[in-house]
């Protein structure tokens, strides 16, 4: 099974997507408005760790580790509650730092509302409208910042096992069947200017 090119975003599409955000993010703080900041913080963790939405809404404070660089995320593996360790790049854990300080909270979790905790669904619909307002398609859902990484990780560095270990797959194979084969855009330039 190769990875839908529906599914995933091409670079092009990720600075659109994370431009327009930051921008509103921007123009938010600068208003006294939450939800802005909120999306740009989604939109990037999101991209940055391809994490699951639930994980994501699962988050903690206390998961956030900037000294060390990573996050402390709980995942379900083969129906049991694993916690891992993930790597963040510099980029992100200033972000998360930044959005911390911002909130002003000092335990509960990471993402939370006027009415309490975002759910895995709040968290989806912030996802769409930050999809909506980058002119986006709107099949994108937040699960594509998921097959965005892995497909970006994989051209970087050429390494399945670390695609594998980001996304929290239990088997290589898993990893192997969704991302190892060529990718849309590597297809596309290997068949421009083929006979020039």
């Amino acid at each position: 099974m190769v990875i839908d090119r529906n599914k995933y975003m091409d670079m092009k599409e990720v600075k659109q997507l994370r431009t327009v955000t930051e921008a509103r993010a921007i123009v938010d703080l600068r208003a006294g408005r939450v939800l802005g900041v909120r999306a740009w913080m989604l939109v990037d963790l999101a991209l940055s760790t391809g994490l699951r939405v639930s994980e994501i809404a699962a988050l903690n404070i206390k998961d956030v580790d900037l000294k060390r660089g990573c996050l402390s995320v709980t995942r379900l593996k083969r129906k049991k509650k694993v916690k891992e360790t993930l790597a963040l790049g510099k980029d992100i854990a200033e972000h998360l730092k930044e959005y911390i300080v911002w909130t002003g909270q000092k335990k509960g979790r990471l993402f939370v509302g006027s009415r309490g905790p975002l759910s895995a669904q709040g968290l989806q619909r912030i996802w769409k409208r930050s999809i909506q307002l980058a002119g986006l398609p709107e099949e994108l859902s937040i699960h594509s910042a998921r097959h965005t990484i892995a497909v970006q990780l994989l051209k970087k560095t050429g390494n399945l096992r670390q695609v594998q270990k980001q996304l929290g797959h239990a088997s290589p194979a898993t990893t192997a069947n969704m991302y190892a084969d060529i990718s849309f855009e590597d297809m596309q330039n290997g068949l421009n200017g083929l006979y020039q």
